[in-house]
């Protein structure tokens, strides 16, 4: 019964020892899918070799009788490898390091897809704001003089700090792509530690990396800073805003002096018609 206790506690010990060597492979698979972590441990009991055989002459028996003899004996002093060894770890860690530069250059083209939608975008309304501010100035009589020097120089400020904006907006794709990797990576050792398998996990991994590429270029095509020139307060703006407050005022004044003359009306006719009655207080 004895015995037989030990062999079973032997044998969950070496499964749960199994188990655990799996995980620790799974999570190095998937660290080195994402450009992260050491890799694999290169295993060095596959870089001895039998090297060469030496025969030596060994004392047999040693009691110091006449039954003492020599007698050769062949050994194969086994050789470890070691230049093969330090070039399948670099191998292993170079790898890596070709995935993660890899995974930047994505990171990289992310951002730059952003800033280039968005300067497309920049560069279009700072023209319309131009030829806007051009008009305006035309109209009043005031292209070639000191307000033309001021506006051109505010849309001038404008632009720049939509660079600016912009160059902050791009950093902000890639980094959301980043993180996006990291939270799936994170989210797929936790699932190796609860159990899940490594060809799973890989699976995973790869499908979550595409995913998440496509989805951070996607957004970064479509990246605008809206009415940046509506905002900045240029001529044009704020005449448009203006005729559009003398606009709203007159209508409502039109709308409030004949609501009150209906009203009035109204009153008039009913006064010349009512009925007067006593209220019984004289």
């Amino acid at each position: 019964m004895a015995g037989g206790s030990s062999d079973d506690g032997s044998a969950y010990q070496a499964q749960q020892a199994k188990i655990e060597a799996d995980k620790t492979s799974a999570r190095a698979r998937i660290n080195a899918l994402f450009g992260e972590g050491t890799g694999e441990a290169v295993d060095p009991a596959g870089f001895y070799s039998a090297g060469t055989p030496t025969t030596t002459s060994q004392l047999i028996h040693g009691s110091g009788d006449a039954s003492d003899y020599y007698q050769d004996v062949t050994t194969s002093n086994p050789v470890f490898d070691q230049a093969a060894y330090d070039a399948a770890v670099a191998a292993n860690s170079g790898g890596i390091a070709a995935t993660k530069a890899a995974r930047e250059g994505i990171y990289s083209s992310v951002r730059d897809n952003a800033y280039t939608a968005g300067k497309r975008g920049l560069d279009e309304g700072r023209d319309v704001a131009n030829r806007n501010l051009k008009f305006e100035l035309f109209a009043k009589g005031l292209n070639g003089g000191s307000e033309d020097v001021n506006q051109s120089a505010l849309l001038g400020r404008t632009y720049d700090q939509g660079l600016i904006d912009l160059g902050a907006k791009a950093d902000a794709a890639a980094t959301d792509l980043r993180s996006a990797d990291e939270q799936s990576r994170l989210g797929l050792l936790s699932a190796i530690n609860q159990g899940t398998d490594a060809t799973s996990a890989l699976s995973s991994a790869a499908n979550q990396l595409q995913n998440n590429s496509a989805n951070a270029t996607a957004t970064a095509q479509g990246t605008t800073l809206g009415s940046l020139f509506d905002n900045a307060g240029l001529l044009y703006s704020k005449s448009q805003y203006s005729q559009g407050a003398q606009l709203g005022s007159s209508a409502y004044d039109k709308l409030i002096s004949g609501g009150s003359a209906s009203l009035n009306t109204t009153a008039t006719k009913k006064g010349a018609s009512g009925t007067i009655t006593s209220s019984g207080n004289q």
